[in-house]
């Protein structure tokens, strides 16, 4: 018996338009983008990512000793759960990303406003801005400090 569509693909599927090759490349890299993390933080298009960016939390100094081992462990759990497994690999090295391990040129600020922001371009990393806190945030900053001090 010949393979047919109409036996195999449930009826709501059955009436999506069929993916165009200029469509399937951004599907991929969004899939690939948003794979960093058990929960993807909130996105979308330019619109969206502008407004995000804008309700971001904004901190210019850490609210709290960052070599502070409560929240460097804090940091350390909240970035093995959602920045480890795809994007940044287990202890900082590994990933698909730059490593954190043995890295002096970590700036808290810059951290920080990656984290909240994300980057787009080559490098690109999702905002998380809208998904912790400006605390958790710093606590994350904390683990990827405390990484560069490793070797």
């Amino acid at each position: 018996m010949p393979f047919t569509a109409t036996r195999t693909v449930p009826p709501a599927l059955r009436r999506r338009p069929p993916a165009t090759p200029g469509l399937i490349l951004p599907l991929l890299l969004a899939g690939l983008a948003f794979d960093c993390a058990a929960a993807a933080p909130p996105g979308g298009d330019a619109g969206a990512r502008a407004a995000a960016v804008s309700a971001a939390p904004a901190a210019s100094a850490a609210p709290f000793d960052l070599a502070d081992e409560a929240r460097i462990g804090a940091g350390r759990k909240r970035f093995n759960k959602t920045c480890a497994g795809y994007c940044h690999g287990h202890e900082g090295v590994g990933g698909r990303a730059p490593d954190f391990k043995g890295r002096s040129d970590l700036a808290p600020q810059l951290l920080f406003d990656t984290i909240s922001h994300g980057r787009e371009g080559a490098d690109v990393m999702p905002p998380w801005g809208e998904a912790f806190s400006a605390e958790q945030i710093w606590e994350l900053v904390a683990y990827l400090l405390h990484l560069g001090q490793q070797r």
